[in-house]
């Protein structure tokens, strides 16, 4: 994994450097956690996360999602983000953080803790400016893990799908990743925000009319497997 993350990244500075589509904003890193929540717990839930997020650093956003589709049993997805990796590795850090310890065993008493990933945000286009990882509660986002064999590919078709298909993302943001713990097969993912569910389906639609995005899809299918996808809507940002 170590060796596929510098592969990456080493790309990703000749990318920038030679791509006429640089992103608009910094990449980020995330820990993401998959949650099944009980209803009866959900106040629970938001009370708790109301507490941490008062006393984390400024930099780092809290964002709960619930899922709307999904390939799994979890019902609720938790998102720490930061454009500073070094804030992150601070709350992981000493081992024995007696506030993260807490926070966790805290959480476990109200939800189950399905899956939990760190990855980092690789590329970002769109959004009107804003930070890459800013939501707005009631907005959507849907999401598509890969399993790709050729990551230099995945970038350079990301690229590509910016510069062929920005007329039809209705001023959302479109982003690439790289998961890099704790994903099973999926090595990066896509993701598409959405102003409301009718966008969503709206936006969808007119990607999956476009002869020249179906033609994107089958280029994809000799590099990349589809692991999963689903959609989310915005709970809560604290930031």
């Amino acid at each position: 994994m170590k060796c596929l993350l510098a592969a990456t990244l080493l790309f990703l500075s000749i990318a920038f450097t030679t791509s006429s589509n640089a992103q608009t904003q910094p990449s980020f890193e995330f820990f993401k956690m998959q949650l099944k929540v009980n209803p009866t717990n959900e106040a629970a839930l938001l009370s708790l996360l109301e507490q941490v997020a008062g006393a984390l650093p400024p930099d780092i956003k809290v964002t709960l999602g619930e899922q709307i589709f999904t390939p799994t049993e979890a019902t609720h997805v938790l998102n720490f983000s930061s454009r500073d990796g070094e804030n992150l590795t601070k709350l992981m850090s000493p081992e024995n953080n007696s506030e993260r310890l807490n926070f966790i065993h805290a959480l476990r008493n109200i939800v189950e803790i399905k899956q939990s990933v760190r990855g980092i945000r690789l590329f970002h286009f769109g959004g009107k400016n804003v930070r890459p990882d800013t939501k707005k509660s009631s907005s959507y986002y849907g999401y598509w893990q890969v399993n790709s064999a050729e990551p230099e590919k995945t970038v350079s078709m990301f690229q590509d799908f910016v510069k062929d298909f920005a007329h039809l993302t209705g001023g959302n943001s479109v982003g690439l990743g790289q998961n890099v713990a704790g994903a099973n097969s999926s090595t990066h993912y896509y993701l598409h925000t959405f102003k409301n569910y009718k966008d969503y389906v709206e936006v969808l639609n007119a990607y999956m009319t476009s002869e020249k995005f179906q033609k994107h899809q089958s280029r994809q299918k000799s590099f990349e497997t589809p692991v999963e996808n689903g959609l989310v809507k915005i709970l809560k940002q604290w930031i």
